[in-house]
């Protein structure tokens, strides 16, 4: 009895370890072959995560647009030189990877975007990819973020984000505890 009760309450303490991914993909934001602007006081909203940019000039393009993202045939969020672009969550995030690159807005032929990650504890990991001429795909795997900065040398996109967010586990740690503290005392009374 004691020893399927141990098991129980470590059970019910393992989900509270696991994050659960998502991509962001901007997919039927916009209009058919239109664009939504997307600005400080309306910035992009997804699955509890939040893109901010720090002026007017990005927004969701529709893939159907005249503006595309070379390499990329979905829907993406653009953003023009000069405009940092914050991804912030409310809890810690890892982020494993992305599609970056220019627009056809772009009036150079390659790009170069830097990332700056801010994590959860003080610190900041960073990252730049130079001479994107395409839709490139990054693998970064940057975990305990609070938030992560875009910077673009000339008109850029991002699109498919894979985010891992990892769960509050206060709620399954209290319940741990309180099945913790009942198989205590049912022990002590045997």
């Amino acid at each position: 009895m004691i020893r399927l009760f141990w098991s129980l309450s470590i059970l019910l303490l393992l989900p509270g370890t696991t994050a659960s991914a998502l991509t962001i993909t901007f997919e039927n934001v916009a209009l058919t072959g239109n664009v939504l602007n997307v600005n400080p006081a309306a910035p992009y909203a997804e699955a509890g995560l939040t893109l901010t940019p720090t002026n007017a000039n990005s927004a969701v393009f529709d893939s159907a647009n005249v503006t595309d993202f070379p390499g990329d045939t979905t829907d993406f969020f653009g953003f023009a030189e000069g405009n940092l672009i914050t991804l912030s969550g409310a809890a810690p995030f890892t982020l494993n990877s992305l599609l970056v690159g220019p627009t056809t807005l772009s009036s150079t032929s390659t790009v170069s975007m830097t990332l700056l990650g801010t994590l959860s504890g003080g610190g900041t990991l960073t990252a730049t990819f130079a001479g994107l001429s395409t839709a490139t795909s990054e693998t970064l795997n940057w975990a305990n973020l609070t938030s992560v900065r875009f910077s673009a040398t000339d008109d850029s996109a991002l699109d498919n984000i894979v985010i891992n967010q990892v769960p509050e586990p206060a709620p399954l740690a209290l319940l741990g505890a309180a099945a913790l503290a009942v198989g205590a005392r049912r022990y002590r009374h045997q």
